[in-house]
Order: C-alpha cells, then sequence, then structure tokens
C-alpha cells in the first residue's frame, strides 16, 4: 500500500538517517581496527604505515562530527522545546519548527559519512595495492 501521510515519510526519513549514522559510526569503528590490523612495527611499538595516517585521520574527525551533531541537535532541540514550553504551558499543543534548525545537523551528517567514505577509498586503494603486487 502506498503512503499517503507526510508524517510516514517523515518517519521513513528518521528511520533512514538514523540508521546512516549508526552504520556509518560501526564502519569508522572497523576502520579503525582495520588499520591496526596492518600496523607495522614489533608488539610493543606501535606504528602506522604511512599510507593509512590519511584514512585514520578522516575517521577520528568522522566520529568526531558524529558527536557534533548530536551535540548540536541536543542543545537546540533542548532550547527549542524550553523556549516553546514556556510560552505555551502546554506540550499538548502543535507547533511548528523552523527549518533551518536542522540546517547545521545535515552539514555535520554529510561531512561524517563522506569523510568515512573517502577513508574506505584510501583503505580500498592501500589494500589493492598490497595485494595485488
Amino acid at each position: 500500500m502506498a503512503k499517503s501521510k507526510l508524517s510516514e515519510f517523515k518517519e521513513d526519513y528518521y528511520f533512514f538517517t538514523g540508521k546512516l549514522s549508526d552504520i556509518n559510526r560501526q564502519i569508522a569503528f572497523a576502520g579503525i581496527a582495520l588499520i591496526w590490523v596492518f600496523k607495522k612495527g614489533t608488539n610493543t611499538e606501535f606504528q602506522i604505515d604511512n599510507a593509512l595516517i590519511l584514512p585514520a585521520i578522516l575517521i577520528v574527525s568522522a566520529l568526531a562530527f558524529d558527536m557534533f551533531q548530536y551535540i548540536y541537535q541536543s542543545v537546540v532541540w533542548s532550547i527549542f522545546y524550553t523556549r516553546k514550553n514556556r510560552r505555551h504551558k502546554s506540550e499538548e499543543k502543535k507547533i511548528k519548527s523552523p527549518e533551518y534548525l536542522n540546517y547545521p545537523s545535515w552539514v555535520f551528517f554529510f561531512i561524517k559519512v563522506i569523510l568515512v567514505l573517502i577513508a574506505y577509498w584510501k583503505i580500498f586503494d592501500y589494500l589493492l595495492g598490497k595485494f595485488l603486487k
């Protein structure tokens, strides 16, 4: 059955962006583990191959942007809620939120996904170079 309510599409949007954030975070942690597997040096000395330094930086940056996204959302929606609750004195009042409040979250969201994609491209290129020699 086709969806007819706009709210149903909004639910899909929340589901898929939330799922992508979860997957992106898991892949970022897996990337760190993968870089660890290809470390150089002895067991007591850790040294990352130069080709993996950039992917490691990109992955750590992606995790930072993941955190920035949720920090921003927590602060903004807390302030929005508090202001509207004080003004209307009721949590049941229907109100609209301005779209622009979500723009920074979208920026953080896209940056973190793009950073992980670039990092994995670099890791893939590294592995291809190692195994095709």
